[in-house]
């Protein structure tokens, strides 16, 4: 007997013939053995494969196995650190981030894990938002400390980050706070009056009117060049004697994908690194980095470029204080308060001070007036980038008493 067809709003549907229904069966048999044998395959590659502890191309700590406890399980502490474990810890991550970008990109997302790609290679770091409750507790501690060390000639320099000084090539549907009001936020609750403040923006602003490349089309750091018209304005400022230094950029390395690359899984663009050496320093001074009991003769680290995070070629990444003994004709003494912005300042400023001492809040275990006990500085200065600044939770616990 044959089939009746179904009619549906005047149209006559006729079943598919038999062997059409088969085909889509086997069909999807197959995709279901495939769907199988991929999940069994990457559960069997996770099981055997070890934990990686740091991803290079985000340039982070990854989520480790978290403990089973009844206290975690009770709290839901344990599922949600097992989330993030099972995602940090995911077979295949960096391929899968990268396919991800890949097809979010073909449909015109111009986002990924809080980066956005802009036009002309450009990766923007998502920007922090103002906590005003925050931002003030750190800038009381830090007045503070000002007002208690009136003698040292005090400098704060705050730096945007590339969202503000290239904003021309964000996506056109993305909207950030304003980082020029922002700055100017935290400058107003730095009371101190011995605290003397640098408007950057101001002079990166200026930069980029001379065609300086001033940040890394895929990282969040500012340039060497970036980093020198800084230091101009801060020797004008302290009226530090330049006229005999002459500085020389050298590039290290044209093969630089920075965070932003690494984190959005875009490979688009590669940035070059130069370092900037005042002219005759070499062996002019001490590295001590005292928590690693190690000594150099240079603020350069050669084997940084052979690795993924090649920015660290400067001072070799960050520390928690570093002491250098220059060789300097001069008794001025410079404390640096600071964030990696500031690691490719640093071998600009040797010539003009016997001892510098860096300290990152971020990885002290002493407190800042320790560090002020040992030696009588001339000068403070304070750098960091915006972002960082507003993301710092261990600034008000490094200026307090110990």
């Amino acid at each position: 007997m044959n089939s009746i067809p179904q009619q549906t709003n005047g149209q006559v549907n006729t079943p598919p013939p038999a062997g059409t229904k088969k085909g889509i069966r086997t069909v999807a048999v197959m995709l279901s053995i495939v769907f199988c044998i991929l999940t069994a395959g990457l559960g069997f590659y996770g099981f055997i494969s070890d934990d990686r502890e740091f991803s290079e191309s985000e340039n982070r700590v990854l989520s480790a196995a978290p403990a089973l406890t009844w206290q975690s399980i009770i709290n839901g502490s344990f599922m949600k650190d097992f989330e993030s474990y099972l995602s940090d810890q995911f077979p295949l991550r960096d391929e899968a981030i990268r396919l991800k970008t890949f097809t979010d990109r073909l449909i015109g997302k111009r986002e990924q894990n809080g980066v956005f790609i802009g036009e002309e290679g450009f990766l923007f770091d998502s920007q922090t938002g103002y906590n005003k409750a925050e931002t003030e507790g750190k800038t009381e501690a830090i007045n503070r400390f000002c007002n208690e060390n009136t003698g040292a000639k005090q400098l704060f320099v705050l730096s945007p980050n590339s969202t503000y000084i290239y904003s021309e090539h964000l996506p056109y549907d993305i909207t950030l706070p304003d980082q020029k009001t922002q700055i100017n936020k935290v400058y107003a609750s730095l009371k101190a009056e011995s605290l003397h403040k640098l408007d950057v923006a101001q002079i990166l602003q200026n930069s980029k009117q001379n065609g300086d490349e001033l940040f890394y089309k895929t990282d969040h750091h500012w340039t060497t060049k970036a980093a020198y018209s800084v230091f101009g304005a801060i020797a004008e400022k302290w009226q530090l004697d330049t006229s005999n230094i002459n500085y020389q950029f050298f590039p290290v390395t044209t093969d630089f994908e920075g965070t932003l690359s690494g984190k959005a899984g875009v490979h688009d663009a590669k940035d070059t690194i130069e370092v900037c050496i005042p002219e005759n320093s070499a062996g002019s001074y001490v590295v001590n980095f005292e928590s690693q009991q190690k000594k150099t003769a240079t603020l350069f680290d050669e084997n940084k470029l052979t690795q993924k995070n090649k920015y660290e070629v400067f001072l070799g990444g960050n520390y928690d204080k570093v002491i250098i003994t220059t060789t300097a004709d001069t008794t001025n003494t410079l404390l640096i308060v600071k964030d990696s912005f500031a690691n490719c300042m640093i071998p600009m400023l040797t010539p003009y001070f016997t001892k510098i001492v860096i300290v990152d809040p971020r990885y002290m275990t002493e407190s800042i007036k320790a560090v002020m006990s040992e030696t009588d500085f001339s000068h403070i200065l304070f750098l960091y980038n915006l972002n960082t600044f507003l993301e710092d939770t261990s600034i008000v616990s490094a200026f307090s008493e110990e």
